[in-house]
C-alpha cells in the first residue's frame, strides 16, 4: 500500500544520498604529489633478494639541482661502515665515502642514474587508514588486469607521503618492497649537502664506475 511505497522511497532516497556523499568524498580527495625536493629518513623492507632484507638511510634530493645524497649504515666487503653517497645526475658522477672509527675511504666515478619522480596520476582513493597514530589516505594503482601495483599512504591533513608499497610485479622481486618515510621535509635542500669536505675530496680515488665497486 501507500506505507510500503513510502518506505521504499525512503530507502531509495537514503541510498541515493549515501552514493552522492561517497562520490563527493572521492572528488574531494587530492591525489598524492611527489615533491621536487625533499629529505626523509627511509626504512625499507624487502629491498634485496630476500623479503626480510632491511635498509635504513637518510635521503636528500633536489630535482632542480639534479642531485641526491644518501647517508646510513652499509655492509661492504664483509664489514659495516657509515656510508655517504652523493650522485650528480647532471655531471653524471657519483661519490662513495665509507667511515669507520679512525678510517675514511672515498671513491668517485661515472654514474648514469636519474632522479626518481613517482607519478601518482593513476592512483585511486580506496579509503582511510592509520600509520603511527596519524590518519592517512590510502591510494592504489592497478594494472589493466586489476592487480595492485603500488599502494600509497599520505597524511590526510597535509598530503605528506608516509608509506609506499611496491608489488612484486613492479619490483621484479618475488616479494613486495615497502618504503616507510619518517621526518619527511619537502622543500629545497642545502647546497652544501652535494659537496664533500676538502679533506675528503683530496683523498678520493677515481674508479671507472662506483656502482661496480659497491656491488663487487
Amino acid at each position: 500500500g501507500i506505507n510500503a511505497e513510502y518506505g521504499v522511497q525512503k530507502i531509495t532516497m537514503k541510498v541515493f544520498i549515501l552514493l552522492c556523499a561517497l562520490f563527493s568524498l572521492s572528488l574531494a580527495q587530492t591525489k598524492p604529489v611527489w615533491p621536487s625536493a625533499a629529505s626523509a629518513s627511509v626504512f625499507v623492507e624487502g629491498w634485496g633478494e630476500r623479503r626480510e632484507d632491511r635498509h635504513f638511510f637518510r635521503w636528500f634530493y633536489d630535482e632542480t639541482a639534479g642531485k641526491e645524497r644518501f647517508e646510513g649504515p652499509t655492509e661492504w666487503n664483509g664489514e659495516f661502515y657509515w656510508t655517504i653517497v652523493i650522485i650528480d645526475t647532471v655531471a653524471k658522477k657519483e661519490w662513495f665515502v665509507v667511515h669507520q672509527p679512525g678510517l675514511v675511504e672515498c671513491y668517485t666515478g661515472a654514474d648514469n642514474h636519474s632522479l626518481p619522480h613517482p607519478n601518482f596520476n593513476r592512483a585511486h582513493f580506496v579509503g582511510k587508514a592509520e600509520i603511527d597514530y596519524t590518519v592517512v589516505d590510502h591510494w592504489v594503482e592497478r594494472d589493466n588486469e586489476g592487480r595492485d601495483l603500488v599502494q600509497i599512504f599520505d597524511r590526510a591533513d597535509n598530503g605528506e607521503i608516509k608509506r609506499v608499497d611496491v608489488s612484486s610485479h613492479v619490483s621484479r622481486r618475488p616479494h613486495s618492497v615497502t618504503f616507510h618515510y619518517h621526518e619527511f621535509d619537502a622543500g629545497s635542500q642545502d647546497p652544501a649537502l652535494w659537496t664533500l669536505p676538502a679533506e675528503i675530496q683530496k683523498i678520493c680515488n677515481n674508479v671507472q664506475k662506483v656502482e661496480d665497486l659497491i656491488n663487487n
